[in-house]
């Protein structure tokens, strides 16, 4: 279904661009009966990497209005927590899709969390983000936080999102789509998009990266998603000694490294380093060094008043010019307009 029109609400299916989302301090994930596990189990397990590898201490629990529940695969999930009096900031919530039929949502488990969760936004301070996996965009679109935002589900359920609950711009063809602090996801693996990206926002692209690599997962992008941001971009490959390669060039942006060196610091010939790299990314080390170069640049000249011959020093360009000629390959706005973009953005 197509987005309602005179959705003149600003959005992002990614949101890279609008700012970095409060720390994480406790992550609920709100099961119903027959919830779907990997709904649950993705998400879940990524969300919890980041304690597990010492990144934050994110307290993560499973709350239901029901303390044992059957999920759609006939695993029952027993002594699940009550639902919390009230969410705080820094709390995240992940609503997670169940089988989605007439029995659900008209049972007394389905109105009793749609209930809970109206009264607890409205009741919560600014920073509480709420996440919607699959089809538990449902429950968030019954509780009333969907009412003039744009969102997505699953795709078998996009035309009924849209007819059910017509105050919400519904999108087809979207992985991800937040608006303000509401995300809501494709569902199945998509939630694990979504736990991934939400964790950029919060702890930044390496944090991603090291979460993404533990699990064995990619930081995807599709067709109809807006560009990922240039650490992210050309991550989404298995390879662990190519990883190594752009951790270590990305951790020396401001040095010059040339390849004979980095080829002899990982043990192998330049000659079979730029072709593996080049096979795993689609780009060759030189021109991975020179995005990583000016998506620092941006962020410097959008959130610092650093100037121009410091900035290109610390993102190691060799001079204004040789700034300047890769900039205006890549960018529309000069750098001067660029931030002033940014400051306008922040008042």
């Amino acid at each position: 279904m197509a987005g309602k029109k005179g959705a003149s609400r600003r959005t992002s299916t990614l949101a890279y661009d609008i700012g970095v989302l409060p720390t994480l301090k406790r992550a609920y994930f709100l099961v119903l009966p027959h919830a779907h596990l990997l709904d649950l189990a993705g998400p879940l397990q990524i969300v919890a990497t980041l304690k597990e590898l010492e990144i934050a201490p994110v307290v993560v629990e499973c709350i239901s209005p029901q303390a044992n529940i059957l999920t759609f695969q006939e695993v029952a999930l027993r002594e699940i927590r009550p639902l919390p009096t009230r969410l705080e900031e820094g709390d995240v919530l992940f609503v997670i899709g169940s089988k989605l039929d007439d029995e659900l949502m008209q049972s007394p488990a389905w109105h009793e969390a749609a209930d809970w969760l109206r009264k607890s936004a409205a009741d919560a301070k600014t920073g509480l983000q709420v996440c919607g996996v699959c089809t538990g965009t449902f429950l968030i679109a019954q509780s009333g936080l969907l009412d003039g935002r744009v969102c997505t589900t699953h795709h078998r359920f996009v035309r009924q999102l849209g007819r059910q609950f017509p105050q919400a711009h519904v999108v087809g063809n979207r992985v991800l789509v937040r608006d303000e602090m509401v995300w809501t996801s494709a569902g199945v693996a998509s939630g694990i998009d979504l736990a991934l990206h939400l964790i950029a926002q919060a702890y930044g692209a390496d944090a991603a990266i090291q979460v993404a690599r533990e699990n064995v997962v990619h930081l995807r992008r599709f067709g109809s998603d807006p560009e990922l941001s240039a650490p992210l971009r050309y991550r989404s490959h298995g390879n662990q000694f190519v990883h190594a390669v752009q951790d270590l060039v990305a951790r020396n942006l401001a040095r010059s490294i040339t390849m004979n060196a980095l080829a002899k610091r990982f043990d192998t010939s330049a000659r079979q380093l730029a072709r593996l790299f080049v096979a795993e990314t689609g780009i060759t080390i030189k021109r991975y060094q020179i995005e990583l170069r000016l998506d620092l640049a941006r962020r410097l000249l959008t959130d610092t008043t650093m100037t121009l011959d410091r900035l290109v020093e610390r993102c190691g360009f060799g001079s204004v010019q040789a700034f300047r000629a890769n900039w205006n390959s890549r960018e529309a706005l000069p750098p001067s307009a660029l931030r002033k973009q940014g400051r306008r953005r922040t008042r």
